[in-house]
């Protein structure tokens, strides 16, 4: 249970919106008794709410709960009026700790949440998110209005990661300037999606690689790779080329 105080540790400073006079159930004991139920594969708050009560035993080995837990009510309007951000770089901090060897390759996308889109109220909620591949752990999420909102998203969550030394992959609507900068700054790599979002350049791109490839790729310096995947009842091929010399790109 070494891993539940480290995780308190992080949420120390997580500020409280309740008033003091009037809390039943201290901050601490409510983020601990969720981290154990979802752990346990709690996924709603009623779960969690009876997470606590038939493991009451086990949580007050950790801390006093000296009021029991709070029902499915209680943790929802607590969770509902903590700030998000404090949250969020709580959480981040802890997930660092936890994943240990820094991530090799982060996966940085955007997807709605299945039902939270409600009939005549509010518009569904848009996420992005950091995965790290090989620990298969979400790193941090930022909630957008919209789709279109991830160009400003994307650099916030990646103020909040430690992110030397990995690559970072984005879909096309990541490629900017600002964020390729971002990146870089923290000392990591990143492979982004090119389309036609970007005027001519992904045509330029085009071009360049389907004139280098009729020449053999005798005028550029190349790496190639290639990986074979059976799934599904079929196989796929996958064929990469990377060219080095892009002088001509970093110009523009």
């Amino acid at each position: 249970m070494q891993e539940s105080v480290v995780f308190l540790d992080h949420f120390a400073d997580l500020p409280d919106p309740r008033q003091l006079s009037k809390v039943i159930y201290p901050l601490e004991e409510i983020l601990l008794l969720s981290l154990l139920a979802v752990v346990a594969g709690a996924e709603t708050f009623t779960a969690i709410a009876q997470f606590g009560k038939k493991k009451l035993g086990l949580l007050r080995r950790l801390r006093p709960f000296a009021n029991g837990t709070p029902d499915h009510d209680r943790l929802g309007e607590v969770f509902a009026a903590l700030d998000p951000e404090p949250f969020q770089k709580c959480f981040v901090a802890w997930v660092a700790v936890l994943t240990g060897a820094p991530a090799d390759v982060i996966a940085i996308d955007g997807k709605t949440s299945r039902r939270s889109y409600q009939k005549g109220g509010l518009n569904p909620i848009h996420m992005v998110s950091a995965f790290a591949a090989r620990q298969r752990l979400v790193l941090g999420q930022v909630k957008v209005a919209q789709k279109s909102n991830e160009i400003v998203a994307i650099p916030k969550l990646l103020d909040m990661l430690a992110i030397e030394g990995a690559i970072v992959t984005i879909d096309a609507m990541g490629c900017q300037r600002e964020i390729a900068s971002k990146i870089i700054d923290k000392k990591a790599d990143y492979v982004l999606a090119l389309k036609g979002n970007q005027g001519t350049l992904h045509e330029d791109v085009e071009l360049f690689a389907n004139e280098q490839k009729a020449k053999n790729f005798k005028n550029t310096t190349i790496s190639q790779d290639k990986s074979v995947d059976g799934d599904h009842g079929r196989i796929e091929t996958r064929r990469t080329t990377v060219f080095h010399d892009v002088g001509w790109l970093q110009e523009r």
